[in-house]
């Protein structure tokens, strides 16, 4: 409940809080869009980060083609949740899911995925894993934003050459440990699920 919160107001608190710090900041409409997606799958990330960006993209000083932001969200918060689910080797469905120790079920035999993406040394630790996840994501918001913002003509390159280094520092150095932080904490295994009865 705490990040869905997060990611209804984190537009208001970017343009009230990080777009006036001098220094510059993170983005914390992607952050809460790959924290909600590594959290509770690619659903959620989709869905989170379509609200969060259409958020974004009407909240002043809206001077962006409507519908930008809301589009690489959605793709980052799908591609993010997809992955995050991958790597753990659930199936998609349950992908967002990790289970206890970061071992799936059957999917793992003498120290490799079933479908060989790990090198001989075998797979890094859960913390890693997480680690990796969250910091990808957000790299992957970012430079997806700044892309998509030159492509259509929003902003020149210089523009976006300016200010694409530090937000994508602040990004990714906030974004990964407490993406891996919520990864960490969360209980294994499926969320409880209310029995529909016939009557």
């Amino acid at each position: 409940m705490g990040l869905v919160l997060l990611v209804l107001a984190a537009p208001l608190l970017q343009v009230l809080l990080v777009n006036r710090a001098p220094w510059g900041g993170p983005d914390l409409v992607t952050l809460a869009v790959v924290w909600l997606a590594l959290v509770r799958g690619p659903v959620w990330g989709c869905v989170a980060g379509l609200a969060a960006g259409l958020a974004a993209d009407v909240t002043p000083p809206a001077d962006g083609t409507v519908g930008r932001t809301a589009l690489v969200l959605a793709a980052v918060g799908l591609l993010t949740g997809l992955l995050s689910g991958l790597l753990s080797g659930l199936p998609p469905g349950r992908a967002g899911r990790w289970p206890a120790g970061g071992r799936a079920g059957g999917a793992w035999r003498e120290g490799r995925r079933a479908g060989g993406v790990w090198p001989a040394g075998g797979p890094p630790g859960p913390g890693w894993r997480a680690l990796l996840l969250s910091g990808a994501g957000a790299a992957l918001g970012t430079l997806l934003q700044a892309g998509a913002a030159v492509a259509l003509g929003d902003e020149p390159w210089a523009s976006v050459a300016a200010w694409l280094p530090p937000t994508l520092a602040w990004t990714v150095a906030i974004g990964a440990p407490v993406g891996a932080l919520l990864l960490r904490r969360r209980p294994a295994g499926p969320e409880p699920r209310p029995v529909a009865r016939r009557v």
